[in-house]
């Protein structure tokens, strides 16, 4: 009898814990919505995407705040070095910090539900960095991919299931 109401309670923590909501920062190919990568986020972080600019060859660092699903907003660019394609001057509402040779581009009005990325395939590199782990998305997705890194919500049992799907796939990719 002890046992089965131990059962009983396991059974019932592990369901309860199963169906807690988390948030996930996750990265999904463009077109078939695959999803390549996730960890789980807080609201109110931050997250970097480090990437180096094809011409200058230097780092480009953008930043980005989880507002919520569906509400990730630019807080800021770092670069040291201009190049095509990198802001040359403030636009609206932006301003420029420049210190020790480094441009910080602030002021950003920009609210994305995903952010695109299309993964540098020789030079770029691009890199999620979150919570001090940096993924190389070429790790993830394949070079010269678009992907989309965004925020969702869903339950732990969830985020487990889809954690162990990726985790097959990149055994699979790895066998072949």
């Amino acid at each position: 009898m002890k046992t089965l109401i131990f059962l009983l309670i396991t059974i019932s923590i592990l369901l309860s814990v199963s169906l807690l909501p988390v948030y996930v920062l996750e990265v999904r190919a463009n077109h078939s919505e695959e999803l390549v990568y996730q960890q789980q986020a807080e609201i109110g972080d931050h997250f970097d995407v480090l990437w180096i600019h094809s011409v200058t060859l230097q780092p480009v660092v953008e930043t980005y705040h989880l507002k919520a699903p569906g509400k990730i907003s630019m807080v800021k660019m770092v670069f040291d070095e201009f190049g095509p394609n990198l802001p040359a001057r403030p636009e609206k509402n932006q301003y420029w910090i420049i210190e020790n040779g480094e441009f910080t581009v602030m002021g950003y009005e920009l609210e994305f539900d995903r952010v695109p990325v299309t993964i540098g395939a020789v030079i770029a590199d691009h890199a999620l960095i979150y919570n001090e782990q940096t993924t190389y998305l070429k790790d993830v997705y394949r070079p010269g991919g678009y992907v989309h890194i965004g925020l969702s919500k869903k339950t732990f049992g969830q985020f487990l299931i889809e954690e162990v799907e990726i985790w097959q796939k990149g055994i699979t990719k790895t066998a072949i």
